[in-house]
Order: C-alpha cells, then sequence, then structure tokens
C-alpha cells in the first residue's frame, strides 16, 4: 500500500482584528465610560490599560484566525478555554483530505508536523538522523494500519484511534477576544512551552504586532510584560544547570542588561536593575523568528 506523508510546519492564517488598526479606539471609548478624563490622549489611554492589566476592557477587540496544528498539540492549545473554535473532523472527513480550499492543501496527502527535535537539518547528528528514521517508519506503519481498518470495513470513527499524534489534523478556525490572545502569548512565549506551541503563539505575536501596531513592543512573555518572572524556582530554567531540551531563557543573568528578576528574587529582597527594554524587545523577537519559522534546532 502506497501512503504519501508530507511534513508540514505549524501555521496560522486568516488573521484578522475586527476595526483592524483602529480597534484601540474601541478600548477608548470604553474607558472614557468609566471615567477616565476627555483630555487623556486615546493611544495613551490604551498603552496605559496594558502595562497596568486593567485589560478586561480588552475584551470589546475580537480577533479571528485559522490554525494548522498536530492533533498532539491541539488539547494543549483547547485549554485557553476564552474562546470559541470549528474544527475539522476526523469522524467525518478522511484524515488525507481536509478542507482544501481553506488549508492550502494540493492534493490528498497524510500532512504530518515532525516535532522540533527531529526536523532535519544539515547540522543533524547520525544519533537524531536516526531517532527521524524510526520517528517516520512507524508513522507510515500507523497510516497504512488505518487504510487497512477502513478497507475492511471499520467505520473511520473508530479506525481513527490509530492516527498518529503528530499528523496535522488540528485544523480550527477560532475567535478570540484581545485579552484573552494576550493571556495565551505571555503564556505561551516562554522557553518552558512545547516548541509547536511557542510556534504558534511566536506566529500570532506578529500578526498582531502587524494588524493592530499600536501593541508593538508590548508584548512578550509574562516576565517581559510583567518586569517579574512568575517561574520561580524553575530548575534549568531560571537556575542550576541549563536545561537540555528548553531554550536558554533571555532574561535570567543579573549580569544581563535585560535582566528580569523572579518573583522569588524580588520576595528575598532582589532588586531591579537597569533594563533595555530595547534590547529585550531585539533579544526576544531573534528567537520568536526562529520559533515561528519552524527551524529545528
Amino acid at each position: 500500500m502506497s501512503i504519501e506523508i508530507k511534513e508540514v510546519k505549524p501555521q496560522i492564517w486568516n488573521f484578522q482584528v475586527i476595526g483592524g488598526k483602529d480597534a484601540w479606539k474601541e478600548i477608548a471609548y470604553s474607558a472614557r465610560m468609566s471615567g477616565v478624563p476627555p483630555y487623556v490622549e486615546g493611544k495613551d489611554i490604551f498603552r496605559m490599560i496594558l502595562k497596568n492589566d486593567y485589560t478586561s476592557a480588552f475584551e470589546h477587540i475580537i480577533i479571528k484566525f485559522d490554525i494548522k496544528i498536530a492533533k498532539s498539540i491541539a488539547p494543549e492549545l483547547l485549554e485557553h478555554r476564552m474562546s470559541s473554535h470549528s474544527g475539522f473532523s476526523t469522524r467525518y472527513v478522511h484524515p488525507n483530505k481536509s478542507a482544501l480550499e481553506l488549508d492550502f492543501k494540493e492534493k490528498d496527502v497524510y500532512e504530518i508536523i515532525t516535532p522540533w527535535h527531529l526536523i532535519k537539518t544539515d547540522k543533524m547528528s547520525e544519533n537524531k538522523k536516526k531517532q527521524r528514521e524510526i520517528f517516520l517508519k512507524n508513522i507510515n506503519n500507523n497510516l497504512e494500519a488505518y487504510e487497512e481498518l477502513l478497507e475492511k470495513g471499520l467505520p473511520r470513527e473508530s479506525a481513527r484511534y490509530i492516527l498518529p499524534f503528530c499528523q496535522a489534523v488540528g485544523i480550527y478556525h477560532f475567535t478570540m477576544n484581545l485579552r484573552s490572545l494576550l493571556n495565551f502569548l505571555s503564556l505561551r512565549l516562554c522557553v518552558r512551552v512545547a516548541p509547536e506551541m511557542r510556534s504558534i503563539a511566536s506566529q500570532l505575536y506578529f500578526y498582531l504586532e502587524t494588524d493592530l501596531p499600536i501593541i508593538e513592543g508590548m508584548i512578550g512573555c509574562r516576565g517581559f510584560m510583567k518586569r517579574a518572572c512568575p517561574e520561580s524556582g524553575v530548575t534549568g530554567v531560571r537556575e542550576g544547570e541549563q536545561h537540555p531540551v528548553y531554550p536558554p531563557c533571555l532574561f535570567k543573568s543579573p549580569q544581563s542588561e535585560i535582566f528580569i528578576p523572579t518573583q522569588k528574587e524580588l520576595a528575598k529582597g532582589g532588586t531591579f536593575k537597569k533594563f533595555d527594554r530595547e534590547k529585550a524587545l531585539q533579544a526576544q523577537e531573534f528567537n520568536f523568528k526562529k520559533w515561528a519559522d519552524w527551524t529545528g534546532e
């Protein structure tokens, strides 16, 4: 049996801020209704609300996007409950088909998202190559078994139980308010997050800054946004020997110009030091670009 498999990347498309680049005016309007005086500039209101985390007003800005992710990571995405979504069903549609006009598939083919650590690169070690070979061989076996079960008359809703977790069938149309999206980004742009989720968050970061430019330079992980990292005592990330899987945290070194203390460090008497925000932005966006592009190790 011939099974055609295509490796794809996690993807965001059809991103839209309802109200476009002027959507921030909705926030200024609602804030004035709450008592903000008229002499305060509208853009200043928006930035003040974001800096001080008074973000309930941000629920008035609605954002829509489509997403393609692996079956394995979809449950993590759906943990963010403050959103509405419609998704692709492997119960009703053969998983090598999907909605062709929605996700850019040119023909029927099984799409998979190869884990970050097994993406083929020029620097891949022999051990990694062997791991990748085992991985792809088992994916092919699973998909052949799926087709064989269908041929023998097993209903698709039961045959799908054998589908591999790496398959790119996490195809959703999302509607989310800005407050929820910012919460998602602050959580999922952290180095501790699963690589595929970091890729999705990074793509959303760049889309949001393009479509709502007033927010540029103001968003990132929780530490960046709050100037105090809540990841206190996390060995291998904020303290101790570097974790072998996580990328290094950009903000953990007290000698750095972009040092961000943890809440635990502050509680023990630690202090804020000079913080070069522009350098911090450049550093985090270097990471975000790499994660969004899905380049692997």
